[in-house]
């Protein structure tokens, strides 16, 4: 394989690498922030619960004073009915408790309206109890993958810099310029050849320039030749043990190029 297409193989695997570090780099404090935020809602879901709670309960208090009051009331009216003289008096007496009566009956089902919200506030605050618990235990564990994450790929970022600088300084200006500038516009510079199609864009290659591309003669006339897909205009390259794509896992595209060239 030509020497700077085999370096340009591994260049390409740095930038990946280094593009999902810098990328993991800066979602780690949106995770963050993302976490305060749904900690925050807990806060004031389990406030406003609670702010419901104590105001029925208020409520409550007042409605049961008010029942003792007129319980109270019509007592006193009833002991005014024994020493009543007219008609009128007890008319009125008896109007007076009757009223009263309507509105104890009134308190009494207010009363238990407001336990039935109280069921339900209590109920909501047990969910957002919860959801504080979690949420809180959810914002220490991303502070903490936050910490690490900066420390981990700033450091590896540091790493491949280094290396994919020394790396570069080897290679043809003309060539790098060419994956260059198709890396900018296209994701990736370097693709490859795999079953007869570029495996970054799918296309097929021509049959001509398919045995070209995967002629191993040393002594071919195309053995220094760095071919690109007619298509998508990436650089190809052909490896006989690979006949089909590889899933990668995070790093490792760029510790097999390294190993394999």
């Amino acid at each position: 394989m030509n020497a700077d297409l085999e370096h340009l193989i591994i260049l390409q695997a740095q930038d990946l690498e280094l593009r999902r570090l810098r990328a993991e780099l800066a979602d780690a404090p949106i995770q963050v922030t993302a976490a305060q935020t749904a900690r925050a809602r807990a806060e004031v879901a389990l406030a406003e619960a609670n702010k419901s709670l104590l105001k029925e309960e208020t409520l409550r208090r007042s409605q049961e004073l008010d029942v003792k009051d007129r319980q109270g009331k019509i007592s006193r009216l009833r002991k005014q009915m024994e020493t009543a003289t007219s008609a009128a008096q007890i008319a009125a007496l008896e109007h007076e408790i009757n009223f009263s009566e309507q509105t104890i009956a009134k308190l009494e089902d207010e009363e238990l309206a407001s336990l039935e919200r109280t069921d339900a506030f209590d109920l909501a605050r047990g969910k957002a109890t919860l959801t504080l618990e979690v949420t809180t235990a959810t914002l220490a564990a991303a502070r903490v993958r936050a910490a690490d994450i900066a420390t981990r790929n700033t450091a590896a970022i540091a790493g491949i810099e280094t290396e994919r600088a020394a790396l570069r300084a080897q290679i043809d200006e003309a060539r790098l310029s060419v994956y260059d500038r198709i890396s900018k516009a296209k994701g990736t510079g370097v693709s490859q050849a795999i079953d007869h199609k570029c495996a970054a864009c799918q296309m097929m290659v021509r049959p001509q320039r398919w045995n070209d591309l995967t002629d191993r003669d040393p002594n071919s006339e195309y053995a220094n030749t760095i071919f690109t897909c007619e298509t998508c205009g990436r650089l190809l390259f052909y490896d006989p043990r690979t006949d089909a794509p590889i899933r990668w896992a995070p790093g490792e595209k760029l510790a097999a190029a390294a190993s394999n060239t």
